[in-house]
């Protein structure tokens, strides 16, 4: 085999590896794209329960305090619309932790 028959050789293997190299990069880089998305979508959940959270709080406080009841249950209107909310995030979050560890 000549010299220029040999260097073709080791390019061509050169220009195979740079190929597969480009591609894991890529396979990477998606999945990195995708775990972060799915992270910040998680972070813009649990900030949406916080909310959520506090606006419960303040139902409580004005059904107990301002309007006098006595008592307050998961069925009382106002809070029972509020606790669904919070419930369907937190299933919602539940979801998207189980696509971050898929991945």
């Amino acid at each position: 085999m000549g010299f220029w028959d040999r260097m073709k050789e080791v390019l061509d293997k050169s220009i195979e590896t740079s190929k597969d190299v480009l591609i894991k990069a890529k396979e990477k880089a998606q999945e990195l794209g995708e775990k972060g998305v799915l992270k910040y979508e998680i972070m813009q959940l649990e900030k949406n329960a916080e909310k959520k959270l506090a606006l419960l709080g303040a139902k409580t406080f004005e059904l107990l305090v301002k309007e006098d009841k006595n008592s307050i249950s998961k069925s009382t209107q106002g809070v029972k619309e509020i606790l669904e909310d919070i419930m369907n995030i937190e299933e919602k979050i539940d979801g998207k932790e189980e696509a971050l560890k898929n991945l």
